[in-house]
Formats: structure tokens, C-alpha cells, sequence
């Protein structure tokens, strides 16, 4: 049996968060699956532009997890091209 996260000392509006969540198909990543890549790694800095409102999110995110939101935007997307794009 899976350990069920229980967010009673999130922030107020994580209901509101996690309400617009929207599902990414072939996206089934578990948090085990997210902190495999968090593991260091050769990196290489970038820019890249983002809307505001998914640099928020994530900022929000990174409070609620005690993580830089940066980190936690690079390994939402190593894990995701390690699911998905595997053979790109």
C-alpha cells in the first residue's frame, strides 16, 4: 500500500494549485520517479522563457516541497524526456 501524502500544512491556496493541475498524457511519474533525476548531473545553463503563471506555479511548488524552484522545473523535465522522448 502506497503512503498517502497528506498536505494539512500546505499553504491555503495548494487546493486552489492543485485544482488547475491539468494532466500531461503518458505523464505518470510518481514523486519516487522525480527524485530519481534530482540526483546530480552534468548541467549546463540555458534560457528559456516561460509564462508567468508556470513560474509561479512552480515557485509555489518549491515553498511546499522546500526545493529551489528552478531545480524542481529541471527535474520535472528530466524526468518527463526520460519517460517520453527515450528514443528522440
Amino acid at each position: 500500500m502506497k503512503n498517502q501524502i497528506v498536505y494539512t500544512d500546505a499553504p491555503g491556496e495548494i487546493d486552489i494549485i492543485l485544482d488547475r493541475a491539468v494532466p500531461v498524457p503518458n505523464f505518470d511519474l510518481t514523486p519516487e520517479d522525480v527524485q530519481a533525476f534530482a540526483q546530480k548531473r552534468a548541467k549546463k545553463a540555458v534560457s528559456i522563457y516561460l509564462t508567468t503563471d508556470t513560474i509561479e506555479r512552480f515557485r509555489k511548488a518549491a515553498d511546499i516541497t522546500g526545493s529551489k524552484y528552478q531545480t524542481l522545473i529541471s527535474n520535472v523535465l528530466d524526468a518527463y524526456t526520460e519517460k517520453n522522448l527515450q528514443n528522440v
